[in-house]
């Protein structure tokens, strides 16, 4: 147990983040009831459809329920006014500036987490009056920081120059990772892509399948100069690819990434030329378990560290 989760109500350390077509209110739920904070990924969802799945979660769990709201898009006023107005008040903001909502979120009694690529970023969302950030390394899967910088890099930066809880994310995705981030000042992790191959996942089997037999070298930061974006490599992949190496430049690039290429990787299965948004650590995912039993299994490997190296929480 960290203050951050005493603050949260959550019996261990793991934030399941927010994704894409991906987090749901059945994943929400059951990472909820595990003691972990579930999080529905507000990113792909009209206002009416986020109010069914936060309904939806609120009817499987009595637990703590955050919402994510990546900023850059233009509903995203009226995806806060809905989950307030359901009761949500942990709400994890990404992409865009910490100072745009923040304090209407406060003035609301809400708990307030952003993500952030850098520790000059990190200052200025303490400034904002944000609660905790989200340290996240360019490991991750889905959107990134132009920076680079590594999550165990990253992480003791971020810890070093804010005063308030800072979270760990990016390349972790068992027990063994969770305790390498405490050690070096987190309070706790958020993970996105191990939470994509669980049964609660709202991921299409192909794309969870695809999870299982990816390599260690099979994602790629792309897309460096519009939209960072880490992908699973594939046919759309390589034709991003190819158009970079010819000085595309970013109309180009949006041009090629169209509309509807997330979905269609990733919620309807199209693996050659959907968008497939995942983290480098898909080569150490194996297994599709059940949300439960994921975050038990977690939490044994990260106290057969703790007895291993006792200086660990």
């Amino acid at each position: 147990m960290t203050p951050l989760c005493t603050q949260l109500n959550l019996t261990t350390p793991i934030i399941q983040a927010g994704m894409v077509w991906v987090s749901g209110g059945k994943l929400a739920a059951a990472a909820a009831n595990a003691g972990a904070l579930g999080t529905i990924g507000a990113g792909s969802m009209k206002p009416d459809l986020l109010s069914q799945h936060i309904q939806k979660a609120q009817a499987l769990t009595k637990k703590s329920l955050a919402v994510n709201v990546p900023l850059l898009y233009d509903k995203a006023e009226e995806q806060i006014d809905t989950a307030l107005r359901l009761g949500i008040r942990i709400f994890i903001t990404s992409a865009g500036s910490p100072k745009i909502f923040t304090k209407k979120l406060k003035d609301a009694g809400a708990f307030v987490i952003h993500v952030v690529a850098t520790p000059e970023l990190a200052k200025k969302c303490e400034a904002a009056g944000v609660d905790a950030v989200v340290a996240e390394g360019f490991e991750a899967g889905g959107h990134n920081g132009r920076d680079e910088l590594t999550t165990l890099t990253l992480v003791p930066q971020v810890v070093d120059a804010v005063k308030i809880p800072v979270i760990a994310a990016g390349g972790i995705a068992d027990g063994r990772g969770i305790a390498a981030v405490l050690a070096l000042g987190a309070q706790a992790v958020q993970m996105g892509t191990r939470f994509v191959a669980t049964q609660e996942s709202s991921a299409h089997d192909n794309f969870k399948q695809a999870i299982l037999h990816a390599q260690a070298t099979d994602t790629m930061l792309m897309m460096k100069r519009s939209v960072p974006v880490r992908l699973l490599k594939n046919s759309f992949y390589e034709e991003i690819k190819a158009a970079e190496e010819t000085c595309a430049d970013k109309d180009q690039l949006l041009s090629i990434l169209g509309h509807g290429r997330a979905k269609a990787g990733m919620l309807d299965g199209d693996l050659i030329k959907g968008e497939l948004e995942i983290g480098q650590i898909a080569g150490l995912v194996h297994d599709i378990p059940t949300t439960e039993a994921l975050i038990t299994r977690l939490m044994s490997e990260y106290r057969a560290v703790s007895r291993a190296f006792p200086m660990f929480p």
